[in-house]
């Protein structure tokens, strides 16, 4: 990528060492020459993760900072120099208008030894300074000294042994609000210091300036509140110190600084932090969660195909992605619906953002809610700890509903809401929990159908279907099988490692000849197991490629018992395929395009026992 002028004159000019990341392509695109002295010089061009010390979520996390506030400095970012010796830095990142973000490094060894010399430094000046001035209250009225005192930007008073105030400078005056008129020969304690910030009482005998004098000790207080003539508190840091005469404890000179601004900015500062923290933390559950969807994925590939069914569903996956309006998917049990789902999700502006999976098949009501709107703790019996609820994991992503017609209609009607108002209230929440996502639904079944049946929600159905897909099965694509099957194999001998084998021209035909009633997912267990078995040698597949006898006579009448024959044989073999699994997307509810209820029902009512089959 070619970096514009402005930019090469932004990180060349940097005092401190910088360069320019694209961090959607971890590609380090420009580098000013303090920073290629640390890193190398052909650092220009490389991945940035090259040269990463610290863990890579923490990384993450400081880039998501930075795209979020536009500016953020954090001491966690660890990088490696020319001769991999890890460099401790603060790392200040800036995002551009460009999409790149300028990082720029302190290095913490250097800054520490400086500040250590300059502490040294100004200890030593600023001691001598302050007891010039401190013996020049109580001993000296030099129109010099006098002068010095007011000049000073830190408020100084002096106080006497019974806490009266002898002096008080101009930036004491300015502010506490009191005039020199107003504190001089009264006690200060009183009228500056007699309470906390939190209203209590503060006693004088508690009070640390009381104690630098009654126990000839300097006290230091990082942390406390004086209180001006208006009644407003100022957060002040201040140092008392006793003061002598003639070798005589005469009382004590206090200086402060007002750190009130200083005080919110930390405050701030802490929620920014808290903030951040909550977004890594949701950030790891998100990559925990697609790590365990990585994991449970039976295939990572594209959209495979030549046909002209293709063709149209990779315009139509275009066409949704780049909208990102709800998207409504159908098509029979194994027609690369998920994958379809995918496809969106990797080509939309959210791709950056997690693809969340959710069952509608789910059978209890109460699991399906807790899961997809999430609770508060104590919002019922045995609700631990809190849980967020894959809508809000999705928020800025995608949320795909997996047959999204077994949606429970009280469901359907909080899911429209949802998707109306743009946000919900969990269980157990006071307040409303905002989101912005875009859903793809899922079904293999008719959903205007079901409308009409009355078991879906006529608004829901319109608001998911705005955008509709078809899946076609199959058996009415038979050009794209040689390109699946390739694809099936190929995978499949890289994942589990087998010897190399091929797809013989015989295979092809076979292939072609067979009706896929289970679709791509049937053929690519085909292949799978074939690969498996043949370990290098000859594929050979196990499917009828002939229908049954009894289906060949389209003018066969058959009885009661050879329909319910059938059945029971055809419900055995999903079984036997999905090894005893029902409901989820590897389930034999999905593959025959039944809802699990339907399943149970049948496997009881025929006497099949699908226990026996998940060990086959």
């Amino acid at each position: 990528m070619l970096l514009d002028p402005d930019s090469q004159q932004l990180v060349h000019h940097q005092p401190l060492p910088s360069l320019l990341l694209d961090s959607r392509h971890d590609k380090i695109v420009a580098a000013n020459a303090v920073m290629a002295d640390l890193l190398g010089t052909d650092c220009v061009g490389r991945p940035f993760s090259d040269f990463l010390a610290s863990d890579i979520a923490a990384t993450i996390v400081f880039l998501d900072a930075v795209a979020h506030f536009g500016t953020y400095v954090d001491r966690r970012l660890a990088l490696k120099g020319a001769n991999d010796t890890p460099l401790k830095l603060q790392s200040y990142g800036v995002q551009q208008d460009s999409g790149h973000v300028l990082l720029s490094f302190l290095d913490l060894r250097e800054l520490e030894a400086r500040n250590r010399d300059a502490e040294i430094e100004a200890h030593q000046k600023a001691g001598l300074r302050r007891w010039q001035s401190i013996y020049g209250f109580f001993r000296e009225v030099e129109a010099q000294n006098h002068l010095i005192l007011e000049a000073a930007g830190e408020g100084i008073y002096g106080i006497n042994a019974k806490g009266q105030a002898t002096f008080v400078n101009r930036a004491a005056q300015e502010m506490l609000g009191w005039s020199a008129d107003d504190l001089i020969g009264r006690e200060l304690h009183p009228i500056i210091h007699h309470k906390h910030l939190n209203g209590d009482h503060f006693p004088a005998h508690q009070c640390p300036i009381y104690a630098s004098f009654r126990k000839d000790k300097t006290m230091r207080v990082d942390d406390d509140v004086f209180w001006r003539k208006d009644g407003k508190p100022i957060m002040v840091e201040y140092t008392s110190t006793p003061i002598y005469d003639h070798n005589v404890l005469a009382g004590a000179v206090v200086i402060f600084r007002d750190v009130t601004e200083r005080r919110e900015n930390e405050r701030k500062l802490r929620e920014a932090l808290t903030e951040v923290e909550q977004l890594k933390v949701k950030l790891e559950d998100e990559n925990d969660y697609l790590l365990t969807e990585a994991r449970s994925a039976r295939s990572h590939a594209g959209v495979v195909g030549v046909s002209d069914a293709i063709k149209a569903l990779n315009a139509q996956i275009d066409l949704a992605a780049r909208n990102n309006a709800h998207v409504l998917i159908s098509g029979p049990a194994g027609t690369g619906k998920s994958l379809t789902v995918s496809a969106i999700h990797e080509a939309s502006e959210r791709q950056r953002r997690p693809l969340v999976n959710i069952n509608c098949s789910e059978t209890r009501l109460e699991i399906l809610e807790a899961e997809l709107f999430g609770h508060k703790r104590g919002a019922f019996p045995g609700a631990t700890r809190d849980q967020a609820g894959k809508l809000v994991m999705a928020n800025n992503g995608t949320l795909h509903l997996d047959e999204v017609a077994d949606l429970p209609k009280p469901l359907q009607a909080k899911l429209f809401d949802t998707l109306q108002s743009g946000g919900f209230q969990r269980p157990g929440d006071t307040g409303k929990t905002e989101v912005a996502l875009t859903v793809i639904a899922t079904t293999t079944r008719d959903l205007a159908a079901e409308v009409r049946a009355g078991r879906f929600r006529q608004d829901l159905f319109f608001a998911l279907n705005l955008f509709s897909i078809q899946c076609t099965p199959l058996n009415q694509r038979p050009e794209d099988i040689p390109y699946l099957a390739q694809h099936f194999l190929d995978q499949t001998i890289r994942r589990l490692r087998l010897p190399q084998t091929r797809l013989s021209r015989a295979n092809i035909s076979a292939l072609e000849h067979y009706s896929w009633p289970g679709n791509i997912r049937e053929l690519e267990n085909v292949i799978e197991r074939a690969a498996i078995l043949a370990q290098g040698r000859r594929l050979e597949f196990d499917f009828q490629v002939n229908e049954p006898a009894a289906l060949q006579d389209t003018n066969a009448i058959l009885t009661f018992e050879e329909l319910k024959t059938l059945e029971r044989q055809n419900l055995e073999r999903a079984l036997q395929r999905t090894k005893g699994k029902v409901a989820g997307a590897q389930g034999a509810a999905s593959l025959l395009g039944l809802p699990p209820t339907t399943i149970y029902s049948k496997i009881k009512s025929l006497g099949i026992d699908a226990s026996s089959m998940k060990s086959e």
